[in-house]
């Protein structure tokens, strides 16, 4: 299988591991973007990043066999976009955050069929952090699932589900349906078919068991921060407590790196053409 970056049973453990400002174009049709064939596995503060990535003709973003993110450790896709395909995020068999750790699927866009495809078992447990914010796919569903599908969320852990813009929710019902009581699930601010929805009309898209409701531009210290290590939010700036690091506080090192890359440049203005029909003898011309 075709990827730029392959993990083949990888752990890392009080590391750090980053991959940025990678542009790629696939030309075969099966091929990932960062694929891991067996188990990865962040622990004892560990973090994994990808960010600012272009990647042309790729399946899947990232596609991952088994995920473990436990002991403050971090996996994060930052900004990264996808010209097309299936997903962002593609969880083949299991996934397991747990132990005050953080996964975040924040800021990426792209033609894509489904930001999450998860097939099976996704627990989020002992104080961690689902942060996924600011994800736009088009026309695309938000989460993909089958009936095997169950996402697990401890009463002390926090799901963030604001900023998005998507074709269609997904089916959000079935997935949301083993959220446990306690769970702080913050969303809204959510564009569906080119509509931001209203408070009302989030259950109605499947969108249930919303502890707190977002609006546009709001910022809060549960919703934008990894709370645990945030003592308070600030014009939308998280500010740390001791042990949180970055813009909203994770418990592992950000890795250093490029920065993002600068914007294309703005075209140069047409000129403008003499208005059809101008008397000749009021036109300027060169000696």
């Amino acid at each position: 299988m075709l990827s730029v970056v392959t993990l083949d049973e990888v752990v890392l453990t009080a590391s750090s591991l980053l991959v940025s400002n990678v542009k790629a174009h696939a030309s075969k049709k099966e091929a990932y973007g960062l694929y891991s064939t067996e188990t990865l596995a962040l622990v004892g503060g560990s973090s994994l990043y990808a960010r600012y990535c272009s990647f042309d003709g790729y399946m899947h973003l990232f596609q991952l066999h088994n995920l473990s993110v436990r002991e403050r450790s971090v996996c994060a896709l930052l900004n990264n976009t996808m010209s097309s395909g299936i997903s962002l995020l593609y969880q083949y068999n299991e996934f397991s955050v747990s132990d005050h750790s953080v996964l975040r699927v924040v800021g990426n866009s792209g033609s894509v069929s489904n930001a999450i495809y998860s097939p099976n078992l996704f627990t989020v447990q002992e104080s961690s952090w689902l942060d996924w914010r600011d994800n736009d796919v088009g026309v695309g569903a938000m989460f993909h699932e089958v009936e095997s599908t169950f996402l697990v969320i401890d009463g002390s852990s926090v799901v963030t589900l604001t900023g998005c813009r998507m074709g269609s929710t997904g089916r959000l019902v079935s997935f949301l349906r083993f959220v446990g009581a306690g769970c702080r699930f913050v969303a809204g601010c959510l564009t569906v078919a080119g509509r931001v929805l209203t408070t009302a009309e989030l259950k109605l898209y499947g969108i249930t068991k919303v502890t707190t409701v977002a609006a546009c531009g709001e910022c809060t210290k549960e919703g934008d921060c990894f709370a645990p290590l945030t003592t308070a939010v600030s014009d939308c700036k998280c500010q740390c407590a001791a042990g949180g690091h970055g813009d909203v506080c994770v418990p592992a090192p950000v890795p250093a790196g490029p920065p993002s890359p600068p914007p294309p440049p703005t075209p140069p203005p047409t000129p403008l053409l003499p208005p059809v029909g101008e008397c000749i003898s009021d036109m300027v011309y060169p000696e």
